[in-house]
């Protein structure tokens, strides 16, 4: 990749990088599509994959203290298997229906809480976490991005702010563990991407250190405002993504 490019790709992968730590998820689904402007399919979903893994790593250095272990045990093994069938069917299953499909529910859940906000008030019982994390997993394996379904089910807890992103950082990196090994066995990510995966192990901290920073002077009710807004913002993508590629 030209220097050009690769410092657009890189500034890209910053601002994404800085969502995704305030959200806890996005920067996959923010990066991904920029991706696919300098790479092919496979190889942006590799290349994302592994900024992701960075990006996790970099937020549990700044929240670690705040991860609730009961919670990320019930969600995360789920997630886990499950985002290896989803890997695993990634370079088989053609899935623009599920990208849409995806989508609709992403819009429905930010209308209904926005609108309705008592009828969101989900069960904060194991077997949310456990069906989250079948769903999230399986998604983040197939599509490269399952952070929407993880923030969905992890807002029903009311968590602090500090503890749903610990949580949720703790939850990604565990899937990443798993998905990305299934990438580079695949082929995905080629020798010469090397030097581009190296630049983004310090956006990737860099980017969530200008995140913490940013999410610790903003008040609960305004992050998850901010929260809703961005789940907003990918179910209209997601739904857009999806209807483009059945047509």
């Amino acid at each position: 990749m030209a220097l050009d490019l690769l410092a657009i790709f890189l500034l890209c992968a910053f601002v994404a990088e800085v969502i995704g730590t305030m959200a806890g998820f996005g920067a996959a689904t923010v990066l991904t599509p920029i991706a696919l402007l300098f790479m092919d399919a496979k190889t942006a979903i590799a290349v994302v994959a592994c900024f992701h893994l960075f990006g996790n790593t970099s937020r549990l250095y700044f929240f670690w203290r705040s991860i609730r272990w009961a919670t990320w045990l019930q969600f995360g093994l789920t997630g886990i298997c499950f985002s290896f069938l989803g890997a695993e069917a990634a370079a088989r299953l053609p899935s623009p229906a599920l990208v849409l499909l995806f989508g609709l529910f992403l819009l429905g859940y930010v209308a209904v809480s926005v609108l309705a906000p008592s009828r969101m008030e989900w069960p904060a019982r194991p077997s949310l976490l456990v069906g989250g994390g079948v769903a999230s997993g399986f998604i983040a394996g197939l599509l490269g991005t399952g952070g929407a379904i993880r923030s969905a089910c992890l807002l029903a807890f009311r968590l602090p702010k500090e503890a749903y992103l610990g949580t949720s950082a703790a939850i990604a990196l565990a899937v990443d563990s798993t998905r990305v090994p299934v990438y580079l066995t695949g082929g995905f990510l080629p020798a010469a991407m090397a030097p581009v995966l190296a630049s983004l192990v310090a956006v990737a901290f860099t980017g969530a250190w200008t995140g913490q920073r940013l999410v610790r002077r903003i008040s609960p009710a305004l992050f998850r405002r901010i929260v809703l807004a961005l789940l907003a913002l990918m179910g209209v993508k997601l739904v857009a993504d999806g209807w483009h590629g059945l047509r």
